[in-house]
């Protein structure tokens, strides 16, 4: 730019020159015929020209400064043009580099990967090598000896492999099973038992009395039913009327008015009313004192009067045909002294054990198991984590997180699994505690160290010898153990199997 401007200011000066030298040197001429011209006019003249010259020099290095313009633009372009492709081949060349040096890379490693596979090769030549040498050296009975405990092994895994399938697949399907036995076994004993579990009967002196309780038209029946939320019936016996209903309570509740009535022998709706509102009243007065001697036995002053009023209906529910009430006095007085004995916390375990069935009173109004039930009441009445999970645990479906926890379990099953208590003699339970152990002796032979029935004969404890079986082993015998006890034995509920296999390394130091 700057040699543009130079050339149009040494143009325009060389012109300018031009002109002032042309005019000096025309009026130093010698004079001739022409007019005279003044040296102002000859000045101006000349300055006009010089003007001209001036734009004329102007306009042309505008023209030769718009062509340099356009030189120097064609020229960036193409220096641009350049570098990006510079660029774009510079980029290619590290692509092409990198890609390179990836190769090389893999290259050296599968053939470090093939220096491997060959090492590992050649130990395994060698290993073989080995292998035939020694089989070379044994007889032909020997050699069939080894084949078949390798088959044996073999087959062994594979019948434990097999068997850890199937309970896989009969754990998904139990579910469906056991609900469809359920409703079969229901549908066979649901009369029976339904009609000795569900019903009160009342013996009348005479037929007299029936009619009374009747009423015209049936109205003191309907009365009663009204008042009590239970069914009477009296088309069953002569001398007989019975008292239906799946809530205990409400039977129990019907029992004493109607015993009430007849002793009165005034019988009409006005009446059943009255004596119905007396015998609630009598009941709620025998709720609350059996709360109380349950509170009384757990060492519990201050309880809630709610919890009283819920321990209190546990007289009027039972469990396998055990009395709710009394079952919780053993489970009480077997925890306190199991606590003593392992030095727990003993407040703890006879409220945990007071209220661990506390749910089975509200079973038929709640849904969920018993203890989840009872578990959900104790956080009602804001008690301390530890007694909540203590409740809801002695089922162990919830992990445990005391000692004090197990105390409770321990106590209730002991409780449950006492012969007598659920409708199990003494006789059967030692013929099936010693039938059990004597199954597992038997499939077990001098595989076993020690074999216990534990539990009142719910769950057997093999203790193998370490040595002598395999992880394997101790699989296939627990599944043969419980076909043996299922197949032989009669027990009510389940028998837990389980095979121990412990190795203890024991040094002496001195």
């Amino acid at each position: 730019m700057d040699i543009f401007i130079f050339i149009i200011v040494a143009v325009l000066s060389a012109g300018l020159a031009g002109a002032i030298v042309y005019f000096v040197q025309k009026s130093k001429a010698p004079k001739t015929n022409t007019p005279s011209i003044s040296e102002d006019e000859a000045i101006r003249l000349a300055s006009e020209k010089a003007q001209e010259r001036i734009t004329k020099a102007q306009s042309e290095a505008q023209e030769i400064r718009d062509q340099a313009e356009e030189y120097a633009r064609k020229t960036r372009k193409e220096i641009t043009e350049q570098e990006a492709l510079m660029v774009e081949r510079e980029q290619s060349f590290n692509k092409r580099s990198a890609l390179l040096d990836k190769r090389a890379q893999d290259l050296e490693l599968e053939i470090e990967n093939n220096k491997k596979v060959q090492e590992l090769l050649e130990k395994n030549r060698t290993k073989l090598k080995t292998e035939l040498e020694r089989i070379s050296q044994l007889t032909r009975d020997e050699a069939r000896q080894q084949l078949i405990n390798e088959i044996d092994e073999d087959l062994k895994n594979y019948k434990a492999k097999k068997i850890r399938e199937v309970e896989k697949e009969v754990e998904a399907e139990s579910d469906e099973k056991a609900k469809y036995i359920l409703v079969q076994a229901m549908q066979k004993i649901s009369t029976d038992y339904v009609g000795e579990t569900t019903t009160a009967t009342i013996k009348l002196e005479d037929e007299k009395i029936k009619g009374r309780i009747i009423g015209k038209d049936g109205r003191n029946i309907r009365s009663f039913e009204k008042a009590t939320g239970v069914d009477l019936i009296v088309d069953e016996s002569p001398t007989e009327i019975g008292l239906s209903s799946f809530d205990p309570l409400r039977r129990e509740i019907a029992r004493v008015s109607m015993l009430k009535l007849i002793s009165d022998g005034r019988i009409h709706p006005g009446a059943i009313e009255d004596e119905v509102r007396k015998a609630k009243n009598e009941i709620a007065t025998e709720i609350k004192k059996n709360g109380l001697v349950l509170a009384e036995e757990a060492g519990w002053p201050g309880i809630d009067p709610e919890l009283i009023k819920l321990l209190g209906k546990m007289k009027y529910r039972s469990s396998y045909g055990q009395s709710l009430m009394r079952h919780t006095v053993e489970v009480i007085r077997i925890g306190s002294a199991i606590a003593a004995e392992l030095g727990a916390d003993m407040d703890l375990v006879k409220r945990a054990c007071l209220l661990h069935d506390i749910g089975k009173v509200l079973t038929h109004k709640v849904e969920g198991p018993h203890h989840h039930i009872s578990g959900q009441i104790a956080r009602k009445f804001n008690l301390p984590d530890n007694l909540v999970n203590a409740i809801e645990a002695h089922h162990l479906d919830i992990e445990p997180t005391s000692v004090e926890a197990v105390v409770v379990y321990l106590a209730d099953a002991i409780s449950g699994a006492r012969p007598g208590a659920r409708k199990d003699n003494y006789e059967s339970y030692i013929k099936r505690v010693e039938g059990i152990e004597k199954i597992a002796k038997e499939v077990g032979g001098d595989k076993l160290e020690e074999v216990y029935a534990i539990h009142a004969g719910r769950e057997v404890r093999v203790i193998v010898k370490p040595l002598a079986t395999t992880d394997d082993d101790i699989v296939v015998m627990a599944k043969e153990i419980a076909d043996g006890i299922q197949k032989t034995q009669t027990y009510p509920g389940t028998v837990q199997v389980t095979v121990i296999r412990e190795k203890r390394a024991i040094e002496m130091a001195s």
